[in-house]
């Protein structure tokens, strides 16, 4: 037994050195465009985006300095808070500075962390260093003012830096603060949190309260909740938030009474960190930013490891590319991200002042045309363009699961267990499998009843003449013992 037992984890040895080295060395692709399959181990996939331009020298207007945040006006034109230059700059995706906005409403800007566009071309800032809200009117007069909202629900340690800013259709407006969604109304009354996550309970921490002298209760530290790193309201005017100290449920989408309606699942990849010195510690994702299309497609981008993730409205990954480094497409903090409306992703990057506009390929717009049309419901023209990314690449698992959801509404069971088999997705087989077999029940009812009811009278029929076979052998065996 013993020499089985050593055996065996000789064995487990051999297999598991060549599966840790793959762990490690896992960071060398995944700089390149991946997914993943249910399994969660990394499968390359084609490019989904390609480098179209990158922006950091703007003439004469200089070098950006630490910007902060970018938005993609609805003219398709780019807005970026450039904070330690105190500006807002507006450019076109090739990078040409069309403005530059150094103040509003009397005064000069200080230090901007956000800025936002409407659709009626109004440009809102999040003037952070003067604790205020600047709007513009699209020429870039004076519009008005938003200062700290008059309200005893705020405390009078309340201070008005806001980072983030967005305009629902409502009115209402929302601001970024810590953990918090500020709602604010046109006439800058204070209208509430939004989205706040909840706080864990610990039973230390409860015991202490309740039990504890007053100076273990001051010495307690107050456990706040994660807080939002950035949102983003989308054309179904829902709001996509993001946490960015949380292991699970990172994306938020928030309705009109801040309850998250998105998969509660872990999102973006924990990777193992290289830098030297790092050894045995790990990069958890840390999301700062989120931007969702107008066809429904979330793109996130992780400033601790540099890729970009995108996902469609089932939580699905569709596609992660990026990741750190000096080249062109990655990065080194990746601050935020937007879209334009045709599908150009513009991803602005914190420590090196620049900004890369990456342009969709072809496959990847074939999937998002695949995700869009399969939400609408429009399932046979989804079905296509799942096939067209197939002929491309044959083991994207998210289009095998595409077909095999249409083949199994269409009740194509053979073809939806044979797509399922081939995106390794075990769930959905076993479902699949589960539907294939009530129908075939039901559409041969009769067939079954007859075979279950000849099986039936069959093992009825054979328990009989076993029966009777067993009594003549034991009544045998009682005259045999009677004639001794």
């Amino acid at each position: 037994m013993m020499r089985r037992i050593f055996a065996l984890a000789a064995v487990l040895a051999l297999i598991w050195i060549p599966l840790a080295e793959a762990v490690v060395g896992m960071d060398a692709f995944v700089t390149d465009t991946d997914a993943t399959d249910p399994g969660n181990s990394f499968v390359p996939i084609p490019a989904a985006y390609e480098v179209y331009a990158t922006i950091k020298n703007l003439g004469e207007s200089g070098f950006m300095n630490h910007p902060e945040d970018l938005f993609v006006a609805p003219d398709d034109t780019v807005y970026v808070a450039d904070g330690e230059n105190n500006r807002v700059l507006q450019m076109t995706r090739e990078g040409k500075v069309l403005r530059e906005i150094t103040e509003g409403c009397g005064k000069k800007l200080k230090k901007p962390r956000g800025v936002y566009v409407h659709s009626d071309g109004s440009v809102w800032i999040a003037d952070t260093g003067n604790l205020r809200i600047v709007t513009l009117n699209a020429d870039l007069t004076d519009r008005k003012e938003y200062v700290r909202p008059d309200s005893s629900l705020l405390g009078a340690n309340f201070t008005f830096d806001v980072q983030k800013i967005f305009v629902a259709n409502t009115g209402y407006i929302y601001a970024l603060k810590g953990a918090n969604l500020l709602a604010l109304d046109e006439a800058n009354n204070f209208r509430g949190y939004l989205g706040a996550d909840k706080v864990g309970f610990s039973l230390s921490r409860f015991l202490i309260r309740l039990f504890g002298s007053k100076s273990q209760v001051e010495r307690t530290v107050k456990q706040e909740p994660a807080s939002y790193s950035n949102f983003f309201i989308g054309a179904d005017n829902m709001i996509y938030g993001i946490l960015s100290n949380k292991n699970t449920a990172q994306i938020r989408k928030l309705n009109s009474v801040g309850t998250n309606t998105y998969p509660e699942q872990t999102y973006g990849f924990t990777l193992p960190d290289n830098t030297p010195g790092a050894r045995s510690k790990v990069l958890e994702p840390t999301f700062s930013d989120i931007t969702v299309e107008d066809n429904g497609i979330l793109t996130v981008v992780d400033r601790g490891t540099g890729l970009i993730y995108q996902y469609d409205q089932d939580g699905n990954l569709l596609c992660c590319f990026g990741g750190q480094g000096d080249t062109g497409g990655v990065f080194q903090i990746p601050i935020s991200v937007d879209a334009d409306s045709e599908g150009y992703l513009y991803v602005l990057d914190y420590q090196t002042n620049e900004i890369t506009v990456f342009r969709p390929t072809h496959f990847i717009s074939l999937v998002h045309q695949a995700v869009t049309l399969h939400g609408e419901g429009r399932y046979d023209e989804a079905l296509g363009y799942w096939r067209q990314a197939l002929e491309i690449d044959s083991n994207y698992a998210l289009a095998h699961r595409g077909v095999a959801k249409i083949m199994g509404k269409q009740e194509n069971w053979d073809s939806a267990l044979r797509s399922y088999e081939l995106a390794n997705d075990r769930e959905g087989y076993s479902e699949a499998f589960s539907e294939y077999r009530h129908a075939y029940f039901r559409s041969h009812f009769l067939l079954v009843v007859a075979v279950t009811a000849a099986l039936l009278f069959g093992a009825g029929k054979l328990l009989s003449l076993a029966k009777k076979k067993a009594d003549q052998w034991a009544d045998d065996v009682q005259m045999g013992r009677g004639l001794k």
